[in-house]
């Protein structure tokens, strides 16, 4: 076969990393009271009393859960069935419904703010442990987030989702993501999550309802968010999809361009997979433009006159590696096998931390010093196992179905 030597290299090193990113949030991670701590460092020491977000808590859920559904360690189900317990004890609003955006190390609420991307990962995580294991507990809890951001999120005049609100859900204009009104309303970053989450709930839920929210975002991720001049994701974008900004963000673009193309194959329908399979090609190959040639990593932000945020960030090395991955398989174009594989190589020389044989996650960035700011911290609200270990689970499946021929 094909390239036979080079995907088995590539599925050894992606299992071996799985398997050591699992062992260090079962060992430094892990919270015996309790769901997981909110920060670690560098060193391996858990900080006990940072706060906990949502992002954190549910991509564990979604991590452990597909990490025991692909590679059947009972570990991993134990500590998906510790996530899922403790979201549903203390980040769960019990009179508004949705999910607080951090608790205090105690649990009690520290920011109530409902934000449907933090939400979004409830779902994504829930259904996977349905995925996984058959728990309908978990798949409830999933369709309750999607019902809520259903009844409160939902534009129902133009479509797509709107980015924060209250507690009691009161619309607000300004997130983390879009920090003031000049931005627009409505976020690419939320919308990625919420097709990757939606989709994941179709697979668990036979809902013809969900099936067709699926469909709506499969369309606004090629028709609304889409640049088609340039084939990048367009960042920001006012209520009636007017677009605010230019800026090429090659992680979200490269990232979309894969979840699209999983969206469509399980959502099933033919015609529209043939329709849209190039767009996801044509996405990775205008990320090919963010690439450091010396280094083969990948960069944070351009536009059209190339990259300018020089940014070395450990979750777009692994979206892109995927996202080059989808394009080979879709192609069976060997150019972008090799892409992914200098990009792997970049991790393993630049990322991966395991310094003195420990492995201590991945880096946060690249550029700076491991000793500096942004990598004193191995674990926290925005550094954990979800893109790289998401990134180990899809070659392994994807290498498995292209080896079998599938």
């Amino acid at each position: 076969m094909k390239n036979e030597k080079e995907l088995k290299q590539i599925y050894d090193w992606a299992e071996n990393e799985m398997k050591d990113l699992m062992d260090m949030y079962i060992k430094h991670a892990y919270d015996p009271e309790g769901g997981f701590y909110g920060e670690v460092t560098r060193e391996l020491v858990p900080i006990k009393d940072a706060d906990r977000a949502i992002v954190l808590n549910a991509r564990l859920l979604w991590t452990f859960a597909s990490a025991y559904r692909v590679m059947k360690d009972p570990r991993y189900l134990d500590m998906a069935n510790h996530a899922k317990a403790y979201i549903q004890k203390y980040f769960i609003d019990p009179e508004y419904g949705g999910s607080y955006w951090h608790v205090h190390a105690d649990g009690s609420p520290a920011d109530e703010t409902k934000y449907p991307y933090g939400i979004s990962f409830i779902i994504y995580g829930g259904a996977e442990l349905a995925r996984a294991s058959g728990d309908k507990d978990a798949a409830a809890m999933a369709r309750k987030m999607y019902d809520d951001l259903e009844k409160y999120a939902l534009d129902k005049v133009y479509g797509g989702y709107f980015e924060a609100f209250t507690r009691d859900w009161k619309r607000r204009d300004v997130s983390f993501n879009i920090r003031d009104l000049s931005m627009g309303s409505k976020a690419l970053n939320t919308h990625l999550h919420l097709i990757e989450s939606y989709t994941n709930l179709m697979r668990v839920d036979d809902d013809p309802l969900v099936r067709e929210k699926v469909g709506s975002l499969i369309d606004i991720m090629t028709t609304k968010l889409l640049d088609l001049e340039h084939f990048h994701y367009k960042p920001y974008m006012l209520d009636d999809w007017g677009a605010t900004d230019t800026l090429f963000s090659y992680g979200h673009d490269i990232e979309g361009a894969w979840l699209l193309t999983e969206a469509l194959e399980a959502y099933g329908d033919e015609e529209l997979f043939e329709r849209h399979k190039d767009t996801s090609v044509r996405i990775a190959a205008a990320c090919e433009a963010g690439l450091n040639p010396e280094t083969g990593g990948i960069y944070y932000e351009g536009n059209e006159n190339g990259p300018h945020n020089l940014e070395m960030s450990h979750w777009v090395q692994a979206e892109a590696v995927i996202g080059f991955i989808n394009a080979y398989q879709l192609t069976d174009d060997d150019r972008y096998l090799k892409l992914a594989q200098d990009i792997i190589q970049y991790i393993k020389d630049y990322i991966s931390d395991r310094e003195g044989g420990v492995f201590r996650e991945w880096l946060f960035r690249a550029d700076v010093s491991a000793h500096k700011h942004p990598n004193i911290l191995r674990v926290n609200k925005w550094k954990e196992p979800y893109h790289n270990g998401r990134m180990c689970l899809e070659l392994i499946e994807r290498i498995n179905r292209i080896l079998a021929g599938a």
